[in-house]
Parts: C-alpha cells; sequence; structure tokens
C-alpha cells in the first residue's frame, strides 16, 4: 500500500513539474515578446528624435540588418521602415539635398531613391577625386577626394535647388584613368540615388583620328 502511494505521489509530482515547466516557458516566451517589443519601439523613437545626418549614419548602420528595417531617402525626408508596418520619419532641411552616388565601370542597378540599408555599387574601398560645379554661377560645391563606402556609394550633402555637374576620376590599376561626368538636379523632384555614372576612358584629342574625306 505504502509503495502504491509512493509511486502514485511521484507521478503526480512528475506530471506537477511538467506543468509547472510548461507554464515557466509560456511566461519566458511571453517576456522575450515584449522585451522584443519594446526594443522596437524604442528604436523606432529614437530613429525619429535623430536629425538628418545623424539618420543617414543610422541607415549606414543598418546595411543589411536581419531586423527588417528598410531605410529610403527621398528629396525632403527619410523614411525608416520597420519589420512590423510601423514607420518613422526625419525631415532634411529645404536648403540641403542628399546625393548618394555608385560610380561604375561593368554593372550597375536601377535606382530613383536611395535604400541605405540595402544597395549595393560595384567599386567598394575605392579612392576617387570628386568635383561638383553649379551649372548657372560656377560655384565649385564640391571639390575632395573620397573613398568609396561599404556599399560602393559616396554621399554628399549639397544645397537645394540647384543643377550640378558632377565629373568623378578614377585611377583604375589595369585600366588607368576612368571618367564620368554628369548633371544631377538637387530640385524637389530630383533622384536621391545616382546610380548612371559609368566610369570610362577619357577621350583626349591626341586620341582622336580624323576622317577621311
Amino acid at each position: 500500500m505504502i509503495v502504491s502511494l509512493s509511486i502514485r505521489s511521484a507521478r503526480y509530482l512528475i506530471g506537477l513539474d511538467s506543468v509547472m515547466m510548461r507554464i515557466v516557458g509560456v511566461f519566458l516566451s511571453v517576456m522575450v515578446l515584449a522585451a522584443c517589443s519594446n526594443q522596437a519601439a524604442d528604436i523606432q523613437s529614437d530613429f525619429a528624435t535623430l536629425n538628418h545626418e545623424e539618420a543617414i549614419i543610422q541607415a549606414h548602420q543598418w546595411y543589411r540588418n536581419d531586423q527588417g528595417i528598410v531605410v529610403h531617402v527621398f528629396a525632403d525626408h527619410i523614411r525608416a521602415a520597420f519589420e512590423d508596418g510601423s514607420e518613422s520619419l526625419v525631415r532634411i532641411p529645404e536648403d540641403q539635398f542628399y546625393l548618394s552616388i555608385a560610380p561604375w565601370v561593368n554593372y550597375t542597378h536601377p535606382c530613383t531613391y536611395h535604400v541605405p540599408t540595402g544597395c549595393t555599387g560595384e567599386l567598394i574601398g575605392k579612392e576617387m577625386s570628386v568635383t561638383a560645379v553649379d551649372t548657372l554661377s560656377g560655384e565649385v560645391v564640391v571639390g575632395k577626394k573620397v573613398v568609396t563606402q561599404h556599399d560602393g556609394f559616396i554621399d554628399f550633402w549639397v544645397p537645394s535647388g540647384r543643377s550640378l555637374e558632377f565629373t568623378i576620376t578614377y585611377q583604375d590599376e589595369n585600366v588607368g584613368q576612368l571618367t564620368s561626368t554628369e548633371i544631377l538636379s538637387t530640385h524637389s523632384d530630383g533622384r536621391t540615388c545616382i546610380t548612371t555614372m559609368q566610369l570610362t576612358p577619357q577621350v583626349t584629342s591626341q586620341q582622336v583620328t580624323p576622317q577621311e574625306v
């Protein structure tokens, strides 16, 4: 009789332990979900407090992230979309415009509004010389050497409402000097993602052969 009761008691305790383990498991799952939800809410609210330059820096830190965060840059604002369907916006000052340029030699991709969390160019970590001249006033807006970023792009904050002639020069170790020139708009309908500047050998007047008459 005593043995029978002991066996029943043991089975009862084992069953109780199993129930408790399930309860604890459910509790921990709820806690984890709540923590993740709070973390996501914190990320969203934190992004909304950034200024436009800080928002771009943060977007680069989210490059190819596994959290489902996608950032688009438009002419007047930066929009971060999160996995739960929510969004956060950061306004760009009216007198500034963001251009992200991916110079290329062999391949590119079509793009209108830059996605710092996903867009990738061909040439990564390459030194180039860049100038940008206002087509109306002749003002040199950009004139410096740069190194293409981790995503193959080069970011610029430039004055809005302009037409700027960008010239990019790159010294390829195999081909030699390559150049690309394009007039880019920084008006409200302008692109923020520039993937149309193909670097090609510069043709000089000495290389042009006169055609026979």
